[in-house]
């Protein structure tokens, strides 16, 4: 059978997507890049936040208008994982029954979510040839008050260092220069830092990249490590969430205020760059708590920073929390919270020259990403050049602009 692949959500989930189609492959079957094309449509779904879930539903009925031609759709991942505890507690039965009753008719079944595999597994790689996503490790242990992780894909399980570094050795040899390790919470592994330090050895390798790194779990040794091994790219992807030790503490993030400065300060040390994200109207902040968090981004100075409007999600404890902020404020607090990162982003780049991998463009204008941007997460370089350059260069950039999300510069 034909099968044609929808993945929805974060990078995870596009592992998860990826060792789906190589099961199938696997299995007989045949990948294709349209629907039309396919006998049965997979759909990898997200279900972290209502919006996440919105989107689910929308596709899911896009699709299905293809089972009128014979087509078999299945859906994937966190959504079907959603509902199955969700539909346990009372209060939410009926409601979540409704949904699922509305999705059966739309769907042929489900599918298995994939959860941890190893580098033995099957697996079509979907990213473009030069980066690649490793998962090393499953599920949560922090119980944040907002998150419903821990619900869906249950408590942290994780890789062995062995395996993780076979995979990225049989990745190097497809010609990956960029490997992007991925957790729930990477620096929860007990063995990062054998793994960081094994994929530094792996020739062909240039860049390795550390995302969703917890405040609370980083120590002075895996900094260190990140400074010292040249491989590793100076860049940090920390989510701080907040900065106010009320807030922080009815989120449940384990760490203060002064947690932060001390663990901001240690990083700066080591010239490691810092990319975080923030969560505005979270239950209980009021314009106090909100200029303490302003404040904090100013006098930081974080290279990149993402913005997130409080969502409110049945089944987590901030839910049930007082105080909520309005819709109207927590848009006015992300608009006035993201043009202050603008202007540090501005003052903190221009005049730089940094190393840059090329993913696409034409003579006169080509775009890419630096070391201080993760792929879909971050921005782009716009990069001005009469040279022609390949994608999957890596060349050095003088910035010459810059927004609260993308720079612009010229080739040196």
């Amino acid at each position: 059978m034909k099968a044609y692949f929808i993945s929805l959500g974060c990078p995870k989930n596009l592992t998860d997507t990826e060792v789906l189609m190589g099961k199938l492959t696997a299995a007989g079957h045949e990948v294709v890049k349209t629907p039309r094309q396919a006998d049965m449509i997979i759909i990898n779904t997200c279900a972290f936040l209502q919006t996440a879930r919105d989107e689910a539903m929308t596709t899911i009925k896009e699709m299905a208008k293809w089972r009128k031609q014979g087509k078999k759709v299945y859906i994937a991942g966190c959504l079907p994982k959603y509902w199955k505890p969700a539909t346990k507690r009372r209060g939410f039965q009926s409601g979540h029954r409704d949904v699922q009753s509305q999705v059966s008719r739309l769907i042929d079944g489900e599918i298995d979510s994939i959860g941890l595999f190893n580098y033995c597994t099957p697996r079509i790689k979907a990213t473009p040839p030069w980066y690649a996503y490793v998962k090393i490790a499953e599920g949560c242990n922090n119980y944040c008050a907002y998150c419903l992780i821990p619900r869906i894909r249950g408590k942290l399980k994780f890789r062995p260092a062995a395996d993780v570094i076979a995979e990225v050795k049989g990745l190097a040899k497809r010609g990956v220069k960029e490997v992007i390790f991925i957790a729930q919470d990477t620096t929860a592994h007990p063995e990062l830092p054998a793994i960081l330090s094994g994929a530094a050895r792996i020739a062909g390798i240039r860049w390795i990249r550390l995302m969703y790194t917890h405040p609370a779990h980083l120590t002075d040794a895996l900094l260190d490590l990140i400074a010292r091994e040249r491989k590793i790219v100076k860049y940090l992807d920390l989510p701080i969430q907040h900065a106010c030790d009320k807030i922080l503490k009815s989120m449940n993030r384990r760490y203060t205020r002064h947690d932060l400065e001390t663990l901001i300060s240690k990083i700066r040390r080591r010239k490691i760059a810092l990319r975080t994200s923030v969560i505005v109207g979270f239950p209980g902040e009021g314009e106090t708590e909100f200029r303490e968090l302003l404040d904090f981004v100013r006098r930081v100075k974080f290279e990149r920073l993402g913005c997130f409007t409080y969502q409110r999600e049945k089944g987590t404890p901030a839910a049930k929390m007082r105080a909520q902020v309005s819709p109207k404020t927590k848009i006015e607090r992300f608009q006035k919270l993201m043009r202050v990162q603008a202007r540090v982003t501005q003052k903190n780049m221009i005049g730089n020259i940094i190393e840059v991998l090329v993913e696409g463009g034409k003579a006169g204008k080509f775009v890419g990403r630096s070391y201080l941007d993760a792929p879909e997460i971050d921005g782009s370089v716009i990069i001005r050049s009469r040279k022609s350059i390949q994608p999957g260069e890596i060349v050095k950039v003088r910035i010459t602009g810059a927004s609260a999300y993308d720079l612009c510069g010229c080739l040196t």
